[in-house]
């Protein structure tokens, strides 16, 4: 009798390696997500995510055909847990003040340090490189954060419009991105900034990050209503 027929006659088996392979499944994401926090994901290795999750290399591409493949579903959870953070912020005051969005804003992105290590490279590189039901996953669940949130948002920053939040998370998104790199540049950069006069480059990521979000929202409060 062949392996699938076995199974198909025994249910319950076939349960309990569906509940093994997703528990192996579950624990090299967290290898990976226990590694990126320490380095950056142009130094993880699978060699490395295979040693922390005991299994074989090759066992470790059976699950995730790539290191992006693996790198964008860590970032899955990442992107989740910012999103229920930004929830129990926003439903624990009725009445946010501009400054104090703002602030949680910045806190939250130093708070998710893996979160915003990847999210430059999701487009450029992770995405391009996972396969298509992983992508499809990580768009959907992203949507569906969304589609949650912006009621909430709406209600305390009282844009009154699905699109206009939706447009304004996306602005965040790219000053988050945007301004990364220019806050926190190599040493290399930083040396050759400060020997050459060329120290305006640098900016105070907090502190621009910050005015950036807070004209974002008094410009959505000036428009008028879609």
């Amino acid at each position: 009798m062949s392996r699938q027929a076995t199974l198909e006659k025994h249910p319950k088996k076939r349960a309990v390696l569906e509940k093994d392979k997703l528990s192996k499944r579950d624990s090299i994401i967290q290898a990976a997500a226990f590694l990126l926090q320490k380095k950056e994901w142009a130094e993880l290795s699978m060699d490395e995510v295979a040693r922390r999750s005991k299994i074989a290399k090759g066992t470790l591409y059976l699950y995730f055909p790539t290191k992006e493949d693996l790198c964008l579903r860590v970032h899955n959870e990442d992107y989740g847990a910012w999103f229920k953070d930004l929830e129990d912020f926003l439903k624990s005051n009725e009445a946010i003040e501009l400054s104090a969005f703002s602030q949680w804003f910045v806190d939250s992105i130093e708070k998710h340090s893996r979160f915003i290590k990847l999210l430059p490279i999701v487009p450029t590189i992770l995405e391009k490189n996972s396969s298509i039901e992983t992508i499809r996953d990580f768009k959907s669940n992203l949507k569906t954060q969304i589609e949650k949130i912006i009621p909430i948002l709406n209600d305390r920053l009282h844009f009154n419009s699905f699109d206009r939040t939706f447009l304004f998370l996306m602005q965040c998104h790219a000053i988050a991105v945007g301004s990364w790199s220019h806050g926190f540049p190599s040493a290399n950069v930083r040396k050759a900034f400060e020997e050459n006069g060329l120290s305006l480059f640098l900016i105070d990521y907090k502190i621009f990050v910050r005015s950036s979000i807070e004209a974002l929202v008094i410009g959505n409060l000036e428009r008028p209503k879609i």
